[in-house]
């Protein structure tokens, strides 16, 4: 398993270094300049090419279970004030094991993933218990999205201010449990706005090329 694993890592770094100029390698080679700070959930379905095909060099990720600002709020800080990205990406996921964790109880994990789930509480303390469990997953990360948004929004308000970052939220669906599509980004929140219709009306959102998928839960 081990060797089959590594044989494969070893394979496809291979091809990438095939693929890739010297040139390429040598623009990012002494520093970074990334465009985006993405907050996303460490869960294995969820990487950064679902959002560019080629995040090197564009995308500062921090990762964590349930996608939080608390849990690794150094990192996020080192993206939107040393790296000082324009945008500020907090990306949701259906299925969310994190969610499930806690809607469940999670009294038996240890200690350190215990204090993750636990920073959970501020945002999913108080759901409602009605529809499916299916449902109330998807009702949950809505919530916890809308959360971590919140957070963003009064930490960096004065950045928001000044027109220097923007805040995201969003659900990346592989499961279709949205309806617009398997693997679909689907905007929730922007920088604290979370009607759909008022999203669509900012500047931002109009100027785009291709429409967007917007929705509330």
């Amino acid at each position: 398993m081990v060797h089959a694993l590594l044989d494969k890592i070893i394979n496809e770094n291979s091809s990438f270094v095939e693929e890739h100029s010297k040139e390429y390698f040598l623009e990012h080679a002494t520093g970074q300049k990334p465009s985006i700070t993405l907050i996303s959930c460490s869960d294995s379905r969820v990487q950064p090419h679902v959002l560019l095909d080629d995040p090197i060099n564009e995308i500062f990720c921090v990762e964590n279970i349930g996608n939080q600002m608390t849990s690794t709020q150094g990192s996020v800080d080192y993206g939107i004030l040393h790296l000082k990205t324009p945008v500020l990406l907090i990306l949701g996921h259906v299925d969310c094991g994190a969610v499930k964790a806690f809607m469940k109880g999670y009294q038996g994990e240890g200690e350190s993933i215990t204090k993750e789930l636990d920073t959970l509480k501020p945002a999913l303390s108080e759901f409602d218990d009605a529809g499916s469990f299916e449902e109330q997953i998807l009702q949950n990360v809505q919530r916890n999205l809308d959360y971590q948004v919140k957070l963003a929004v009064e930490r960096y308000h004065d950045l928001l201010e000044k027109g220097e970052l923007t805040i995201i939220g969003a659900i990346y669906d592989f499961a279709d449990s949205l309806g617009f599509g398997y693997g679909r980004i689907v905007l929730f929140n922007i920088n604290g706005v979370t009607d759909p219709n008022e999203i669509t009306a900012l500047p931002v959102i109009q100027s785009l090329d291709k429409p967007i998928a917007i929705s509330r839960i």
